[in-house]
């Protein structure tokens, strides 16, 4: 009798909070959403790199690393719906309210 065999997949943890930072391509890498994609989530200043004044070289931004989880969600409804490029930076900032809203919530 053959049995079947597990796949796992190690991958790195990563501490979602506000004190430790990504960086743009491993946002991209992490969420699925491209570096174009995010590109375009910074211009229209639904998603806020911690660095932006600091640097304009978009290479060089850096994110919380709390942001990993509305943008993963992002990229699932993306693909999930087919939703077109200009509606994301909405579909951001509506998630991360929500993620806000339930911060708060389980504080009471």
């Amino acid at each position: 009798m053959m049995k079947n065999a597990i796949n796992i997949e190690h991958s790195e943890l990563i501490w979602l909070d506000e004190h430790h930072e990504v960086s743009m391509g491993e946002l991209a890498e992490l969420s699925g959403i491209s570096i174009e994609e995010l590109h375009q989530l910074v211009e229209s200043g639904a998603l806020i790199p911690n660095n932006l004044t600091e640097n304009k070289l978009s290479d060089a931004w850096h994110f919380n690393s709390h942001c990993i989880v509305s943008i993963r969600a992002l990229s699932r409804l993306k693909n999930d719906f087919e939703l077109e490029p200009n509606v994301l930076g909405l579909m951001l900032i509506f998630l991360e309210r929500i993620r806000m809203l339930e911060h708060r919530l389980n504080k009471i």
